[in-house]
């Protein structure tokens, strides 16, 4: 690779437009040159786990594969990212070559303050790309110890309101009484005691009516459908997991203001 001949044609600085959504250059790809925005936004981002994890959004006057030029003894390697035009966007493309005959004519003191910088560009770039690795092995050991987290939508808020509930399509009339343990836009989660209501149809996809009053004094009313049933912290407890169905306009703009931070 350090015997590649460079012809003086291939030194010359061309012009590339690229339309919004297209890879600029793909992260493991070969490559050798180097790219200066001249107009748009450019994402920079590299994959971690099979997520996404965005380093930069730049515009114009910003360079991309910079780190090539300081490549001397391989002038072809792979792309330690990659980019994608946000928006349609021109750049200029240049040879490494080019710019390491300028390089080369520089001041000691500007060539090391400019090694420098990008080794610490470097640096942190790996460092968000670790963080972001451990964020997403943590996120999947909640969905493991909690499987329906991945699910939800909404924020959460952590509360402990009485409520009264009755079937809405079960033969039975009895009602159930417990307390919401937690409650957001989507759903709920309820603590009963079955044994205070035996016939009480607990049966997942069954539908309910739930009543309570929040904290601040405001009446809510849903209907639901069961969704999971967990085993409390002891065997007389046991946790629902409901999903709303229908939320009134009202009802939805009183637990909305009770969810705000």
């Amino acid at each position: 690779m350090n015997n590649i001949e460079i012809k003086d044609e291939d030194l010359a600085i061309v012009r590339l437009k690229f339309k919004k959504g297209d890879l600029i250059i793909k992260e493991g790809d070969y490559g050798v040159s180097i790219y200066k925005i001249l107009e748009g936004l450019v994402s920079i981002f590299t994959e971690a786990e099979d997520a996404v994890v965005p380093l930069a959004t730049i515009g114009p006057g910003t360079v991309i594969g910079e780190k090539i030029f300081f490549n001397v003894n391989n002038l072809i390697e792979r792309r330690s990212s990659s980019a994608r035009a946000l928006e349609d966007t021109l750049v200029e493309v240049w040879h490494p070559r080019l710019l390491q005959l300028e390089y080369e004519q520089m001041p000691p003191v500007i060539k090391y303050l400019a090694d420098q910088t990008l080794t610490h560009i470097d640096r942190m770039n790996k460092l968000v790309v670790k963080l972001t690795d451990q964020k997403i092995k943590k996120r999947e050991q909640r969905k493991e110890a909690d499987p329906w987290a991945a699910k939800r939508r909404y924020y959460r808020k952590r509360v402990n309101l009485p409520f009264l509930c009755s079937p809405i399509y079960s033969s039975s009339k009895s009602t159930l009484k417990g307390l919401i343990k937690d409650i957001s836009l989507g759903g709920a989660g309820l603590e009963i005691r079955p044994i205070l209501s035996p016939v009480f149809p607990y049966r997942v996809g069954e539908e309910f009516l739930i009543s309570t009053t929040l904290p601040n004094e405001r009446n809510i009313e849903f209907s639901c459908r069961l969704v999971s049933i967990k085993e409390g912290k002891s065997r007389d407890i046991r946790i629902l997991g409901v999903s709303f169905i229908e939320l009134s306009e009202h009802s939805a703009k009183n637990l909305g203001f009770f969810l705000m931070p």
